[in-house]
């Protein structure tokens, strides 16, 4: 992404880009790897946050405290089925969700 001219932040989004003078996009691949070497691929629509075309962020926002608990937020799992185990203990992320 460093090819791209940034943007100013929008809201607690803080890495963000001008895309408005381009028609194609190379958007990187991101996953979240999980115990037990379980690797969730983000859709694009999970990856990026689009305020206008001017405007266009990463959808992750950093907490203050790298020991803070992380949250997995609702525009990555959009596009997921996300599976509770509370008996067990275990979470599962299928494709399909929300479109």
């Amino acid at each position: 992404m460093t090819k791209y001219p940034t943007a100013p932040a929008l809201s607690i989004l803080d890495t963000c880009y001008d895309l408005s003078k381009y028609t194609t996009v190379s958007i990187p691949k991101i996953s979240f790897l999980f115990n037990g070497n379980v690797q969730v691929d983000l859709a694009f629509s999970g990856i990026f946050y689009a305020g206008s075309a001017s405007q266009v962020c990463l959808a992750f926002a950093g907490n203050s405290d790298a020991s803070a608990v992380g949250i997995f937020g609702n525009v990555q799992q959009k596009t997921l089925n996300v599976v509770y185990d509370v008996a067990g203990g275990k979470l599962g992320f299928g494709p399909g969700g929300c479109s």
